[in-house]
């Protein structure tokens, strides 16, 4: 794990999958910004705390329920972990489904811990100067950490180089949180997926997302290794609106489809949405 000193109190965690965790040592904490991917990658960060400010608490907490984010979190199941509530509905309706696709990437032996302390808004802890606010976007339960005594804004994947990841729907809620961020005071800006990033990555991010939304042709060439991020984005797109187009009597969950759908990095979108109904029609 690579560690960089980016702020007075804050370091960037940087494991050896290119995930950047965010560390911040305040006055009487800890911070620790997401968990990578469980309690292995956990002794990596153990052997930081307990060389700088051992007596200080430890706080976690969650930017979103993505698994790449939260598997560490049993390591801290008798600490407090911060997450939006939405954050913790979303770990309890799908942890088990991520759990099971992703289970080659685990680190130790994962167990399922969601948030056990939930905003909905903005949660503060005043002494400290650190402030989690709601952002969704990436995610429908995507939130941030603000630090306000260094201006560092620990965005998770709200923003990612070159194309973020559309999970959600609302991709004009995305850009509404996006934008809200090009007008934030923060002066260090850091993704959990590209380190330290810009507010020109973030309006090249915002042009992304309304071509997606607005159906405009877009050369994945361009995104270089991150082509078939485009097509995931393209597919996952096509599994929500299959989903909100089958009416009550065939509702399916929107996990269900995912299952059936398979790897949206590899189908062809143009040939995905056909493929996806036929199957949703066999399956019902």
């Amino acid at each position: 794990m690579r560690v960089e000193q980016i702020a007075e109190r804050g370091r960037l965690l940087t494991f050896d999958d290119g995930i950047s965790l965010y560390l911040i040592t305040g006055t009487h904490v800890h911070l620790l910004c997401d968990t990578h991917l469980g309690p292995v990658s956990m002794n990596e960060v153990f052997e930081i705390l307990t060389v700088n400010h051992a007596s200080h608490r430890l706080l976690i907490f969650n930017s979103h329920s993505d698994w790449d984010h939260i598997w560490g979190n049993s390591v801290f199941k008798d600490h407090l972990i911060i997450g939006h509530e939405s954050c913790r509905q979303r770990m309890l309706q799908r942890g088990t489904f991520d759990l099971a696709q992703n289970a080659a990437q685990k680190r130790g032996n994962v167990v399922l811990t969601p948030p056990n302390l939930t905003f909905s808004d903005r949660l503060t802890l005043e002494d400290e100067g650190i402030v989690f606010s709601y952002t969704p976007g990436h995610t429908a339960d995507s939130s941030v950490c603000y630090d306000t005594v260094d201006k560092v804004l620990y965005l998770g994947d709200l923003v990612e180089d070159p194309i973020p990841y559309l999970d959600a729907y609302d991709l004009d809620q995305y850009i509404d949180t996006l934008t809200s961020l090009l007008e934030d005071q923060a002066r260090i800006l850091v993704s959990a997926h590209s380190g330290l990033v810009t507010r020109d990555l973030i309006r090249k991010n915002i042009a992304y997302i309304r071509a997606i939304r607005d159906g405009v042709p877009v050369d994945p060439v361009r995104f270089g290794s991150y082509g078939p991020v485009h097509r995931w984005n393209l597919n996952m797109r096509i599994v929500h609106q299959v989903a909100r187009q089958l009416d009550s009597e065939r509702s399916m969950s929107l996990l269900l489809l995912l299952e059936l759908a398979g790897d949206l990095h590899e189908q062809d979108p143009e040939q995905f949405r056909s493929y996806l109904v036929e199957i949703v029609n066999r399956s019902i």
